[in-house]
């Protein structure tokens, strides 16, 4: 719809109101509106929390995969809605449900992680998603809220976190390497720490935008690829733990090659440069070939690790060029 510019006094310019929306969320004279600038649109919302207060249903009937069930849900609270009904829930064959955490089932009983009831998987999800709860649950039917509110000044500290949870995953990675098999064994425990960070910046991200709001987009491709390099360390993690030949120095330092581009792009992130920039490519193109004079070196086992690093380069030269395009 389209409104006329109104001129009162000087440098005043007023717009009416469409009153069938004015209507429907109460506004009446004298009520206080709130106006957010997004480059050339403004965003107009009323105070009344009921009006913006995002809803909405998610059935899962026919879903008996856990994975699947929790895919629904986080990407729903992903969105941003605030109110989430669930529909269809089955009845599941144990005698007892039992609460977990949805990551900490399937690492530690995969097993007991497959035959989850959507009761089980619905708890087990809602324990790792930031300000959700269950609030309401009966039958077939229950009702996950955001108690908190959801906004954009915890956005940079969650950003913070998880690049800080990335560096702990490397530094704890390249411990293991020294033996340190307590330091392996507490990274799954800390991608579950970066993936509630993920998933709540990604929400707000939804919720709210960027603050500069044209970079939305760019930011939001940062931070699901961040996840992405978290999941290639546990993966290393694993690997590492369950290796039975003695790795050798050549796997080490190929390693530590992807540690220091992990630290060039936290650095690149938060104080751009053209300098890191050209480093990071450069970095990149000699690990290659770093890669290529070592490899005859490695284990069956070790080449398995090869893989991954090669996952978490090929992530971090995405991320390099993502904060380049925040640049402009």
């Amino acid at each position: 719809m389209k409104r006329k510019i109104i001129r009162q006094g000087h440098n005043t310019l007023t717009v009416t109101l469409p009153s069938k929306w004015a209507q429907k969320y109460g506004v009446r004279p004298g009520n206080e509106i709130d106006i957010n600038e997004q480059d050339k649109s403004l965003i107009i919302s009323t105070e009344n929390e009921n009006s913006n207060l995002l809803k909405t249903m998610i059935d899962i009937s026919g879903l008996k995969t856990p994975v699947i069930i929790w895919r629904y849900i986080l990407s729903a609270y992903r969105a941003g809605y605030d109110e989430i009904m669930i529909t269809g829930i089955e009845h599941g064959e144990k005698s007892l449900y039992t609460p977990f955490t949805f990551n900490t089932l399937a690492f530690l009983k995969p097993d007991d992680f497959a035959t989850m009831s959507p009761i089980e998987t619905i708890g087990a999800c809602v324990n790792r998603l930031i300000g959700m709860e269950i609030t309401e649950q009966k039958g077939n039917c229950c009702i996950i809220k955001d108690l908190s509110e959801t906004t954009y000044k915890e956005f940079e500290s969650a950003l913070k976190r998880i690049s800080l949870l990335l560096k702990t995953e490397a530094e704890n990675i390249a411990n293991g390497f020294t033996g340190n098999k307590q330091d392996l064994k507490a990274i799954h425990i800390i991608d579950t720490n970066l993936d509630r960070f993920e998933d709540y910046c990604l929400r707000v991200l939804n919720k709210k935008g960027y603050d500069d709001f044209r970079k939305t987009p760019t930011i939001y491709s940062i931070v699901f690829t961040m996840e992405m390099v978290g999941d290639e360390f546990k993966k290393i993690a694993g690997h590492i733990l369950e290796m039975k030949s003695k790795h050798s120095a050549a796997i080490s330092r190929l390693f530590k090659v992807q540690r220091n581009q992990l630290d060039r792009f936290c650095s690149l992130f938060n104080n751009f440069s053209k300098k890191k920039i050209e480093e990071i490519y450069e970095e990149d193109k000699s690990g290659s070939e770093l890669i290529t004079r070592l490899y005859d070196e490695l284990n069956d086992e070790e080449k398995e690790l090869l893989h991954h690093f090669k996952k978490i380069g090929i992530y971090l030269l995405s991320l390099t060029e993502l904060v380049l395009d925040l640049q402009f």
